[in-house]
């Protein structure tokens, strides 16, 4: 098969290399593309691989450059499938792998410096191949369907990629429903502890607030204040402030308890 022989319509699909996931067919061909996330130089990327199916052949067409390769049997087809599905999973299992861990340090206490942007990162990531996937197994499983009634190892072979997608595709879902649990919990965690600060700061400031009117009252620069003719004043303003603590503490404990 050749360029020239396919639609160009369908051939701008071909060459599109944003084009979602798709199974078309058309009189003289079926035209198939998958779209699966891959990591590129440490980077989430999305790849297609698309497939062109006559009743005589199938072909890869290689979009870097333009040009459809012809893959000797439905093995190789397959195969081609298998390699790049099970690359999916593997990148799906590894978000899994680090929910996980960041799970595990929210739980256990660790110390987390950068929870908010690694949280974000994930969910933005994993919302994308998770919506990527979902097209990916609406396309495969329209060319199994369209297929597995005249041939049957597409419906007992491809059963196992099939699987293998879904499973990936279940994985993500799994991986953000995870995100949405540990972000309320470390939410309600953050609040707690900030409660616990204005609760503390709260009692504090019940016990000094009287101790700074005591003490801003003998400060002021008035004559005929309290004590200052006496020999032991000070001790006396001392005193007042310390049974003033003590009042305050004894009132703040009694409330507490009610």
């Amino acid at each position: 098969m050749k360029i020239k022989d396919i639609d160009s319509l369908h051939q701008e699909d071909l060459e599109n290399s944003l084009h979602p996931s798709i199974f078309y067919t058309d009189e003289n061909y079926d035209l198939f593309i998958l779209r699966l996330p891959s990591f590129l130089n440490n980077k989430l990327e999305f790849l297609n691989y698309s497939f062109i199916i006559t009743n005589e052949e199938y072909a890869y067409f290689d979009n870097q450059n333009k040009q459809i390769i012809s893959l000797n049997s439905i093995k190789e087809f397959y195969l081609y499938l298998d390699k790049s599905i099970k690359s999916t999973m593997k990148l799906t299992n590894d978000y899994y792998s680090k929910v996980l861990d960041l799970e595990e340090s929210v739980y256990e206490n660790k110390k987390q410096d950068s929870f908010n942007k690694t949280w974000y990162e994930y969910k933005n990531e994993l919302i994308r191949v998770n919506r990527i996937l979902y097209k990916a197994n609406e396309a495969l499983e329209n060319l199994i369907d369209n297929y597995k009634n005249e041939k049957d190892y597409l419906e007992r072979n491809f059963a196992n990629i099939q699987e293998h997608l879904q499973r990936s595709y279940r994985t993500t879902g799994l991986c953000l429903e995870k995100l949405d649990v540990l972000y309320n919990f470390h939410q309600s965690k953050t609040s707690e502890q900030m409660n616990k600060i204005v609760y503390v700061l709260t009692l504090l400031s019940g016990i000094f607030l009287p101790l700074n009117l005591i003490v801003g009252f003998f400060g002021m620069n008035t004559t005929s204040l309290p004590f200052t003719k006496f020999e032991n004043g000070t001790y006396f303003v001392i005193s007042i402030l310390i049974m003033t603590g003590i009042l305050a503490s004894i009132l703040i404990i009694y409330l507490k308890r009610k």
